[in-house]
Parts: structure tokens; C-alpha cells; sequence
């Protein structure tokens, strides 16, 4: 396949978008942050002040406040941003490759005369020759926030001396476990810290979703550390583009891959798990705004190759956000459906969520199967402490993520953390059948194939 758009004589939005000449095309830079909750940044309404520099990002870019990845798993996610496609769509289930014959953002680029390159996480995308970077960046460099900056300034180079426009995928690798200071101390030992701040337990608040006891809050602690670790390494990178002087002609996205390694978030379909907020800085664009839509990570590859001007390959199952970045209104933008398949382990442990603003529905496949739920997000302190609680209160939380149920409707507004369920309530039976619906067209439309046991779930629930 061939680009077109950035080499054509002109591209002009009248609505403010951005500008490309025909021998300045515009760039584009993906940042991503590992395992990070939403609600980890001061922009979205935390105070314990660890993340200066995104804050500071935030207020130049558009927001998309209910943005929800598709996958919220390494691997598999990646595949699904990289694809604009759903796991089941791409071959990506687990940790496995993607198909062949499905284009990605990487080979679209490529073929449009982009430089691309990766620092960290390369591995997560496969297989290899479907992702041609021109230049990989080590997994090591992900926590060490100074030589990460240093690759990145290398790789500027490079697309400079070659007269290419360049397409960077710089994926910092905190907070993801270990945690400063965390269990698997060896491990992390030869990180340095690069003034990143070390909290201590008594500074942190324990996220809402979680069980304030000391084990877990001294973990959130460990964790906060390692945001605090992002953060520098993501404001490095900024300062690098600026300094090369690409800033006023590069497409800037930044997202989380999913949320944080700890229970009821990273590999499960609860809020916590997807929620990740899309920001979106791009040349030309008038002031930024939050947006309430829902979106989803397969709406990335589409909406920043709009951005470039580069045609899109057919069978994305995303679409472009464009049109709410020129204030347009686009329809079924009232939900947002996540999946998950395979977890790291190789197990399959099934799952499906269909979100509105205020009500969550939630099928998981694997319950009544031969494996209680169990994921790397369990291990570590949190989900020990929370085990071993002698509280009925916390049993019975213990219980819910372990063993589930088939079928789990949440009242969002009323239940954020989504402890209740009530599939059984008879008064929410017009938001099961209204969500229902929604998934079971969702899961008709790409041959999903856990299609059949969810209508199996729903005849029997």
C-alpha cells in the first residue's frame, strides 16, 4: 500500500487541523505509559503531584476523558492499537501474533516513506516483519528515564539525516511491576531512580476499587514511585522533541496501555482495567477540548492517519475521532466494548464489557471452568493482604475477582468500584436487554467467537 496524503501539494482543515506541504510532512509520536491507572495523573484529579510534566502536557492537548482500550493485556493490546482491529479480528487473542495479512500502523507508515521506530516493548509486537521499524530502542532502556531520552534524541536524528518524517513509538515501561522499592527488588536494582520521587505509605491514598489495608496501601506506595519514574522519563522525551524542533510539526498521542497491576484493574474487564485517557496534542489544532465521548484504542490507528493525511487500509474495526476533534457529533458514541481472551499465562480466561456512562455489563466466559481467575496483576503484596483478610468484606471481594459470575450488571454511578451486582434486580432489566443488545451486535458484527455463550449466558441467566 501507498500513502498519499502527506506528500500531496497541500492538506489544509479549515477547522484548525493540521498543515502539511508537500515536503514537510507532519510527524507523528506515540507515548505510552505500562500498567498506569487513569486516575494516576493530577489532570484527572489526583493530589499527590506525581505527574508534573503530563499535567502540564494535558493542558495543550485534547482530552478524551472516556477513552477505553480494547485489550487491557500487553501484548494483545498492543496488537489492537497497532491494527485498529479487535483481538478476534487480528489473531491476537493472547500473546501470540498477529495475522499476516492484516496491515499495521507500523507498515503503513513505512510504505508512505516514514521513519519508524520503537523504544521498548517491541517485543510485544509480532510478529517482527509485520512491524518494520527502522530503529529499536531496548526493552532495558523502558526505566531509565535519561538514556531513554537519549535513544529517543538518537532516533530524531536519524529521520533528520535521512530527510524522512518519522513515526516514533516511545513506550516508557513504568509503572509496570516491579515497583520501586517493590518485591522483585533484584530485578529492578540496576534502574536508577533519575529524581524520580520515592513515596512513602502514609503520603498515598489508596484507590477506591482497592482494600485500604497496610500491605496494599505499601504497595500503592511502590507504585506512585514508579508513576513518579514515568513522569520524568515523559517529560525527557518532550524536551527532546522540543529541542529538535519538531514539536510544532508532530502528531503527539499519549495513552496507558491499560491500568495498573493490582486486582480488579490490569487483565480484567472493570473500569479500572480499560480505562485509559486518550491525549492528543496535533499542529494547527484550535483550543483543546475535553471530550466525553467513548472511544476505544482501535480508534487511534484511524484518527492519527486522518491527522497525517495518510489513507487508512480497509477491515479497521476503529474509527476516526476526527470529526469529534472538529466539534461534529458521530453516533454510537455512547458506549465502548472490551474484551479480554488469553492472559499471560496462557490461560484463557474469557471476558466481554459493554460500558455506558452510568451502567456496566459484564460477561465472563471462563466462570464455572476448571480455573479460578488468576493474572501477574495477583501477585505481589496486594492481593496476599487482601487474601488473607479475615474481613467478610474483603472475602467477599476476594471472592468476586476469583470466582465471578457469568453475568454482572453494575450501576456505575451508584457502585464506581463495581462491588453490587445486579443482573438479577428486576428493576434493571431494560439495561440488560439495552446492553445486551449493544454487545451481542458488537460480537455478531466482528465473528466474535464467544458469541454463541453469550447468548447462551443470557437465555439462562
Amino acid at each position: 500500500m501507498r500513502s498519499i496524503g502527506p506528500w500531496i501539494v497541500m492538506l489544509l482543515f479549515a477547522w484548525g487541523g493540521p498543515l502539511a506541504a508537500a515536503d514537510k510532512p507532519l510527524n507523528l509520536l506515540i507515548v505510552t505509559a505500562d500498567d498506569m491507572n487513569a486516575d494516576s495523573g493530577g489532570w484527572n484529579g489526583n493530589t499527590l503531584g506525581a505527574t508534573p510534566n503530563l499535567d502540564a502536557f494535558t493542558k495543550g492537548a485534547h482530552r478524551f476523558v472516556n477513552s477505553h482500550v480494547t485489550v487491557p493485556i500487553c501484548q494483545p493490546g498492543r496488537s489492537a492499537l497497532m491494527t485498529g482491529r479487535v483481538p478476534h479480528r487480528n489473531g491476537a487473542l493472547g500473546f501470540n501474533p498477529i495475522r499476516r495479512d492484516v496491515p499495521t500502523l507500523v507498515e503503513v507508515l513505512r510504505d508512505g516513506g516514514y521513519y519508524t521506530a520503537v523504544i521498548a516493548k517491541a517485543v510485544h509486537m509480532a510478529p517482527a516483519d509485520k512491524f518494520p521499524w527502522h530503529a529499536v530502542g531496548e526493552q532495558s532502556l523502558g526505566k531509565q528515564p535519561t538514556k531513554f531520552a537519549e535513544k529517543f534524541r538518537e532516533m530524531l536524528a536519524a529521520a533528520a539525516k535521512e530527510k524522512k518524517p518519522f513515526f516514533i513509538n516511545a513506550n516508557i515501561c513504568d509503572p509496570h511491576r516491579p515497583f520501586i522499592n517493590g518485591t522483585g527488588k533484584k530485578a529492578e536494582a540496576d534502574n536508577p531512580l533519575d529524581g524520580a520521587r520515592v513515596f512513602k505509605p502514609t503520603e498515598v491514598m489508596v484507590p477506591a476499587f482497592l482494600e485500604d489495608l497496610p500491605r496494599v496501601r505499601e504497595e500503592v506506595a511502590q507504585y506512585y514511585s514508579s508513576v513518579s519514574r514515568f513522569d520524568v522519563a515523559f517529560g525527557l522525551v518532550l524536551k527532546e522533541l522540543t529541542a529538535a524542533g519538531r514539536d510544532a510539526d508532530t502528531v503527539v498521542v499519549f495513552m496507558s496501555d491499560h491500568g495498573m497491576s493490582f486486582p480488579f484493574s490490569k487483565a480484567t474487564v472493570y473500569y479500572n482495567g480499560t480505562w485509559s485517557p486518550v491525549l492528543i496534542r496535533y499542529p494547527g489544532q484550535k483550543e483543546p477540548k475535553t471530550h466525553a465521548e467513548f472511544v476505544s484504542s482501535v480508534d487511534i490507528m484511524p484518527s492519527v492517519l486522518e491527522l497525517l493525511g495518510t489513507k487508512p487500509p480497509a477491515g479497521m474495526d476503529g474509527r476516526s475521532w476526527v470529526p469529534l476533534l472538529k466539534g461534529e457529533v458521530q453516533a454510537d458514541r455512547d458506549f465502548v466494548v472490551t474484551h479480554v481472551n488469553t492472559v499471560s499465562s496462557g490461560k484463557s480466561f474469557a471476558q466481554r464489557c459493554v460500558r455506558i456512562k452510568d451502567r456496566a455489563l459484564m460477561f465472563h466466559a471462563w466462570v464455572g471452568g476448571p480455573e479460578k481467575f488468576r493474572v501477574e496483576a495477583m501477585n505481589g503484596l496486594s492481593f496476599a493482604a487482601m487474601n488473607a483478610s479475615a474481613d467478610a468484606k474483603v472475602q467477599a471481594r476476594v471472592k468476586q475477582l476469583v470466582e465471578g459470575e457469568p453475568l454482572m450488571l453494575f450501576d456505575t454511578a451508584a457502585d464506581p468500584t463495581e462491588r453490587k451486582n445486579l443482573v438479577r434486580e428486576p428493576k434493571y432489566a431494560n439495561d440488560i436487554a439495552e446492553l445486551s443488545k449493544k454487545l451481542l451486535a458488537h460480537m455478531k458484527r466482528t465473528e466474535d467467537p464467544q458469541t454463541k455463550a453469550f447468548e447462551t449466558a443470557l437465555a439462562t441467566k
